[in-house]
Order: structure tokens, then C-alpha cells, then sequence
């Protein structure tokens, strides 16, 4: 009995000693706790996402931006983004991402690790009707990755919008 709970000691001991040694790798507050993952997005797609000229539905590709600051994102248009991000976005882009596409009636959850710079992540929705779509959101991260920051994504005809 008494060999059983010294090895239930040194076990819970090691696993002490592993996990202080996996938080110097990942300097993230999050990654302490064993949260890795920064933001959750849902993403909730109708039937008739992203219709062609015949009215078709169609997959849709999506740019994840992590961005310090979300003045440059918020002013730029389609075209600007779709062509020269990097040159538009400046210093204000940490990161981008391009996500799986998202299926006409698709609902799935994402998670993603973050830079710990990141402030806002900008989701750029490339609908082929592009000129009458709202292709861009704006989600606020939590600065401190304690709590993962979340949000749903709904996508609806030429149309992306978020809620938290």
C-alpha cells in the first residue's frame, strides 16, 4: 500500500515536471493551462453560399488574417485584399491563413493557435458575386489567451457575418 502511493507520487510528480517543461515551449498563457487553442469559430453555412451567375451554389475560400491592428483590414476593399494583401495590410498583418473551403449547408468548428500579438483576426470571404457581398469580418481576440476567444460564422448567399 504504502509502494502505491509512492509511485502515484512520483508519477504525479513526473507529469508536474513534463508539463512545466512543455509551458517553456509554448510561451502562451493559454498553453500553461493546456489551452492551446485561441479562438474556436463555428462556421454555419446555408444551402445557396456563394452563387455563381447561374445561381448555383458553390464552396467557399476564406482568408484567416491575424492582425495587430484592424484599421488597415477594415478599410481595404475586395479587390485590394484579394490582390495585394501583404502590400495593403502592412505592418498590421501578423499571420494568414488559408482555411479549408466552406461547403454549401457545411457546419463545422475550427480551432486555431494564435501569435500572441494578434488583436483582431479578419476572416476574407472570396465570393465569386464579389461586388454586392459583404466578404469580411472582424473578430477581437482576448490579449491575455486565457479564455479562448470564440465565435459562430455564418455565411448566407454572398454574405459572411459573425457573432460572438
Amino acid at each position: 500500500m504504502r509502494m502505491e502511493y509512492i509511485a502515484k507520487l512520483c508519477i504525479a510528480g513526473m507529469l508536474a515536471v513534463s508539463l512545466t517543461a512543455c509551458s517553456t515551449i509554448n510561451t502562451k498563457v493559454g498553453g500553461v493551462f493546456g489551452m492551446d487553442t485561441d479562438l474556436k469559430l463555428t462556421f454555419e453555412a446555408d444551402t445557396g453560399i456563394n452563387p455563381d451567375d447561374n445561381k448555383k451554389p458553390a464552396p467557399l475560400f476564406v482568408r484567416l488574417y491575424e492582425l495587430k491592428s484592424d484599421k488597415q483590414f477594415r478599410n481595404a476593399n475586395f479587390i485590394d485584399l484579394y490582390e495585394r494583401d501583404k502590400e495593403v495590410l502592412g505592418a498590421d498583418m501578423i499571420a494568414k491563413q488559408n482555411l479549408k473551403h466552406i461547403a454549401p449547408g457545411e457546419t463545422r468548428q475550427d480551432e486555431y493557435v494564435l501569435d500572441t500579438q494578434t488583436r483582431f483576426v479578419g476572416l476574407f470571404a472570396e465570393f465569386s458575386q464579389y461586388k454586392d457581398a459583404s466578404f469580411k469580418v472582424i473578430i477581437p481576440v482576448a490579449p491575455t489567451n486565457v479564455v479562448a476567444s470564440s465565435a459562430v460564422v455564418s455565411v448566407s448567399g454572398n454574405r459572411i457575418s459573425v457573432t460572438h
